[in-house]
């Protein structure tokens, strides 16, 4: 999954899927569940939202409509972080934490 938060015991928003890797580089995200502050919210996110993000869809259902699924094509790399380019221009930067923030993003 992927998370915003303030450090590793204070996720705010995580959004939960499997991350597709391919031949180009790039890590497509595919969101099944939202996250806030913990908890999960999917059911609670209005149906017009989860659309325009893409929940419960797959690289093939983007396909097929003809348009394409989030995706970010990998720039850098050290053992601490990790940078990638979005499809719309923007860069992520991801962050290796000592700790797993699986607890406090997911409620788990």
């Amino acid at each position: 999954g992927n998370g915003i938060g303030f450090n590793a015991n204070n996720i705010i928003l995580s959004l939960l899927g499997p991350h597709i890797f391919n031949n180009k580089r790039q890590m497509v995200i595919c969101i099944d569940d939202i996250h806030l502050a913990g908890k999960k919210a999917t059911s609670f996110v209005p149906d017009f939202m989860k659309g325009g993000i893409g929940v419960g869809k797959r690289p093939e259902d983007y396909k097929e409509s003809g348009g394409r699924p989030p995706a970010f094509t990998f720039i850098a790399a050290s053992d601490k972080s990790l940078v990638a380019r979005g499809g719309s221009g923007g860069i992520a930067i991801w962050t290796r934490l000592e700790n797993d923030i699986r607890p406090a993003a997911y409620d788990s």
